[in-house]
């Protein structure tokens, strides 16, 4: 009972803080310290108070969003083109790794180097041994799954192998990914936040050592991990790759969940599971914005083009 009693406070807590968020920044940024403010810093991502937070303004998205659908729609639009955006950016890094391995080829197997320099006009811009340059093509991959993982899951590229789902009507199947992203999806991006979060401080800051059970940190300064190879060494990034990636996953689980809402909630629309972001300006396939409905006169639709 008192586990019980403990959860339901900080469950209630989370939206209080979230109502006086603007007094805990201002509390944050009056520390007369910059160790006291990196020391709160590099805390406040795996604290339970923020971890209420984040539940709290889920809720309040779907509390709202079921008030409103216009609401609902303009949220749905605005967290799949957020993740849209960065995988389409983040998807540039393939031909950034095709051109950079054929450079590679051919500087090490045809020019027999080891070594790019690029320097016009004397001022050196790159100066890398190819071995370095090698280990970079990993972080280019690592870009790519981190940032674009989510784009290609709301656009419905990943792999997906089931024996029951394929055969269901469609509104089960809406159900389905309800019930998943609920107790599967969002748990699982939490659960990496939690623990990518210690990792990527520790990469990034020079300070006492934290894990998922720390009450408490030292902050000294930043100091970003290298391996200390000839290859590519930037462990802090990987390190913080993996953090983004759970963040992004985690908005795109909330995305999903709140479309799969909005398809049980509007049974007269065929409201489709992932969407398409190819040839349409707003990103998606078919329903017009709430400015062009406003213009002709039309009764008020929702703005995501579901």
């Amino acid at each position: 009972m008192e586990a019980l009693g403990s959860f339901f406070l900080n469950f209630a807590m989370g939206f209080v803080n979230l109502l006086i968020l603007p007094w805990h920044i201002y509390n944050w940024l009056t520390l007369d310290t910059l160790k006291k403010k990196m020391n709160v810093l590099t805390q406040v991502g795996m604290s339970i108070e923020f971890f209420f937070v984040v539940i709290a303004i889920v809720i309040l998205l779907i509390g709202i969003g079921i008030y409103k659908r216009r609401f609902l729609y303009g949220t749905v639009n605005t967290l799949e083109n957020f993740n849209a955006k960065i995988g389409k950016a983040a998807a540039w890094f393939a031909l950034l790794m095709m051109i950079q391995q054929v450079i590679i080829i051919a500087v090490g197997q045809i020019f027999r180097g080891n070594e790019i320099i690029l320097a016009p006009l004397g001022m050196t811009i790159v100066s890398e041994e190819l071995q370095w340059l090698s280990g970079q093509l990993k972080f280019y991959n690592a870009i790519l799954i981190a940032m674009a993982s989510a784009y290609t899951f709301i656009e419905g590229g990943h792999v997906r192998v089931d024996l029951v789902y394929a055969s269901c009507k469609k509104r089960t199947k809406h159900w389905i990914d309800f019930f998943g992203t609920l107790f599967f999806f969002i748990p699982s991006t939490l659960l990496l936040w939690w623990f990518s979060w210690p990792i990527a401080m520790n990469a990034i800051f020079a300070q006492k050592p934290m894990n998922i059970w720390t009450t408490s940190t030292r902050w000294r300064s930043v100091r970003l991990e290298t391996s200390g190879t000839a290859e590519f060494s930037w462990v802090w990034g990987f390190k913080l790759l993996v953090l983004i990636f759970a963040g992004l996953m985690f908005i795109c689980a909330v995305s999903f969940l709140l479309r799969n809402i909005l398809a049980l909630l509007e049974k007269d629309k065929d409201i489709p599971t992932h969407v398409s972001f190819d040839g349409d300006p707003i990103g998606g396939i078919g329903i017009e914005s709430l400015s062009d409905e406003a213009n002709t006169g039309k009764r008020d639709q929702p703005a995501h083009p579901l």
